[in-house]
């Protein structure tokens, strides 16, 4: 079956104009994504009537105006990244030059209530940091980029973001990976689930998203007799603290054995992760007013 090709359409509230763009392909709901302030992607099934579109904007009319002024007070507040990173949710200042790089040197974090010790993650995580660019350097206090000018700085430090983030997190996935398979084992003994997606580490991939870390995705069809899974981290997740970071894996982790955030998944959260509902306020609070790495 070809897809639909997606259209835009304008929904008036209020005297406040909503855009919304339709996009058609084989699902069973209305799903509602805001990509931007009043700009929503709305993907539906392709016999569904259009006036349906319109009916879930109005069903969720508070949320999307909510979240809409969340996006233009984030813009307001933004600092370009050109100017300020966080790693490991400590603020670095841009500074673009044009001569060598700064030397090299230990660089220092802080992380709590993490299930590893920091120092070696820490240790682990600085070749990555000074070795994923050659124009760009780190001191313990500010990043130096080597650059002709402010978009070359912007690109140099866009592919040092990623490439240090797939290294590193492609690691601690690992590690985490080790957690989770201790956590659950005695959980999985005592409520037997018909999944075996716990029983290997699923296939990792990356994305560039600010306001979703992760994503865990089932594949519809069986391969080779059963399901696979695959889940999706953003490469923005390194700027957060490290409690975050293992949050948002360990979270994804929980959906390969419980799809949806029923009472049972819940169940197995808390127990691989016990202080998980504050940490999740945190990172709402967290992400509302810093800028990503």
């Amino acid at each position: 079956m070809l897809k639909a090709k997606p259209q835009e359409y304008n929904f008036i509230y209020n005297e406040q104009k909503i855009t919304y763009k339709l996009v058609f392909d084989k699902y069973k709901t209305v799903r509602l994504r805001l990509t931007a302030p009043y700009f929503l992607e709305i993907k539906m099934p392709v016999r569904i009537p259009h006036r349906y579109a319109e009916q879930s904007i109005l069903k969720h009319i508070d949320w999307i105006l909510s979240q809409s002024e969340q996006f233009q007070e984030q813009d307001k507040q933004a600092l370009p990244f050109t100017k300020e990173l966080f790693i490991f949710g400590k603020a670095f200042p841009v500074h673009s030059q044009t001569s060598a790089c700064t030397q090299k040197e230990k660089l220092l974090f802080t992380a709590q209530n993490t299930f590893f010790n920091q120092e070696q993650v820490f240790l682990h995580a600085l070749p990555i940091l000074q070795n994923s660019h050659t124009a760009v350097s780190l001191t313990n206090a500010e990043i130096f980029v080597q650059c002709r000018d402010e978009g070359d700085c912007a690109r140099k430090l866009t592919a040092w973001r990623k490439k240090t983030a797939r290294s590193f997190l492609s690691w601690y996935y690992q590690q985490l990976w080790q957690v989770f398979q201790e956590k659950t084992a005695h959980f999985l003994l005592q409520h037997p689930i018909k999944t075996s997606y716990h029983l290997a580490c699923p296939p990792l991939s990356f994305r560039s998203c600010k306001r979703c870390f992760g994503s865990c995705k089932i594949s519809p069809k069986p391969e080779r007799g059963r399901r696979t899974a695959r889940i999706m981290l953003s490469t923005h997740l390194m700027g957060l603290p490290l409690e975050y970071i293992e949050f948002v894996i360990l979270h994804e982790f929980c959906h390969l054995i419980f799809h949806n955030h029923s009472p049972h998944f819940y169940a197995l959260l808390d127990l691989v992760l016990p202080r998980h509902r504050i940490i999740k306020a945190s990172i709402s609070h967290w992400s509302k007013k810093h800028i990503s790495f």
